[in-house]
């Protein structure tokens, strides 16, 4: 039988809260055995069986833990995950990979000379706006493409108080917090478009990184638009595709995290299944009417580190997609300091 992964959450803010410790608790497989909270003790009333540490050294020094999450402030993804694999564990780090492509690329080649697993948590793979948008574009319900646009904007007009994301250190600003899941979606849907044209601005008065970004990826017949606002007191639709038959809008992109932020565990029957009124709406020959979400489930991440892990299966998030994304970001970066439309050539590889 596959054995049992014991687990250790380097973190327990509301990354591990809500999207890391529910579902290593939720499945039979894995065991969450040590939770790093440096003065705290929140995850004991939800987690009791798990053993509170206040350092590192403390998970890393267990021989018995196979899997750490690094699910930490983006400039400690890099120095957390090495440590990790030179200790000889699994990894799984959060989104962004690490603040810079030459970080991440030291992090993958460890990772193959320690023959150890690491992943990047891209969790809006599992998510229904990309699983709906897949089938979508499957089933050409818009006929040809001609433009797909993500967005994810909200209205939090005063810095929040997490100062690694709202202050100058790596990685920060809304770029790195939410453009990395828009473009590692569009690369999964789409792969490298041959042109991109980036805008990141600061919009708040309080801001001290980008609070605003607009990336066009250019595609040989369409285009794709990447969308992020902290000044938005009503946010454009998640996903508008126009097509030369039709359109689709959605204007939630997933309903997990609202329902975990609510107190709903994964092992709820049909947590992530959505009500008819929350479906987008596709508009086509055949008239206006509802198009039926495809759910997400966020416990099939955990459920492909098992099976990679115990039965050889495919990863489905390895760290090369999670570089890619990382080398997009950059040149976006770039694009937006030259005021300019940059070509993309990267390697896939």
């Amino acid at each position: 039988m596959p054995k049992q992964l014991r687990v250790a959450l380097a973190a327990y803010g509301m990354s591990g809260r809500l999207f890391h410790a529910p579902f290593i608790h939720a499945n039979p497989d894995f065991e969450l055995v040590k939770i790093l909270e440096r003065t705290r003790t929140d995850s004991s009333a939800q987690f009791p069986d798990a053993h509170i540490v206040r350092n590192y050294d403390e998970i890393l020094r267990d021989p018995s833990i196979d899997i750490v999450v690094v699910n930490t402030p983006n400039p400690l993804h890099y120095p957390m995950t090495e440590a990790a694999l030179l200790a000889g564990k699994h990894v799984i780090v959060e989104k962004p990979f690490t603040p810079t492509v030459a970080e991440g690329e030291a992090l993958v080649k460890l990772a193959q000379q320690q023959g150890l697993m690491l992943s990047v948590y891209h969790n809006r793979r599992f998510a229904s706006g990309y699983r709906t948008a897949c089938k979508l574009l499957a089933e050409s319900g818009v006929g040809e493409l001609r433009h797909f646009a993500l967005s994810v904007e909200r209205y939090r007009p005063q810095p929040g108080p997490k100062k690694w994301k709202e202050e100058h250190h790596p990685a920060a600003g809304l770029f790195y917090d939410i453009g990395i899941h828009l473009l590692d979606e569009s690369l999964l849907l789409f792969g490298l478009p041959h042109a991109l044209t980036a805008d990141l601005r600061i919009q708040r008065q309080a801001s001290q990184v980008n609070d605003y970004f607009n990336v066009r990826l250019d595609y040989p017949t369409f285009h794709v638009t990447l969308t992020g606002s902290l000044l938005a007191r009503e946010p454009a639709p998640a996903y508008v595709i126009h097509g030369e038959k039709g359109t689709y809008l959605k204007q939630q992109q997933d309903i997990q995290e609202p329902r975990l932020l609510a107190g709903i565990k994964p092992t709820t029957e049909g947590w992530s299944e959505e009500t008819e009124s929350e479906w987008g709406v596709l508009h086509n020959d055949e008239g206006r009417q509802k198009y039926p979400t495809v759910a997400g489930d966020y416990q099939d991440f955990y459920r492909n580190i098992h099976a990679h892990l115990c039965v050889n299966e495919p990863l489905l998030t390895p760290p090369q997609q999670a570089l890619l994304a990382l080398r997009m970001l950059e040149l976006a970066q770039a694009s937006s300091q030259q005021q300019c439309t940059l070509p993309v050539r990267l390697s896939t590889s």
